[in-house]
């Protein structure tokens, strides 16, 4: 199964609002994500890792 988020509100198995997460088989559900109802979620992207030499260097005095 699946996990997709909802866009809009609607009735499934059970009443879910827009912003919540729904499991279903991709079959169950093609026609709502086609409607633009549901969105299938991706795999988690990690998150890029800040530049810590940005931070460190020193102020160009030069700039002023």
């Amino acid at each position: 199964m699946k996990t997709y988020t909802v866009l809009r509100q609607h009735y499934g198995d059970k009443q879910y609002m827009a912003g919540d997460t729904r499991e279903a088989n991709e079959t169950d559900v093609k026609h709502l994500v086609t409607a633009g109802v549901l969105e299938e979620v991706g795999p988690k992207s990690e998150k890029a890792p800040a530049n810590k030499a940005e931070k460190a260097a020193p102020k160009n005095k030069s700039a002023d």
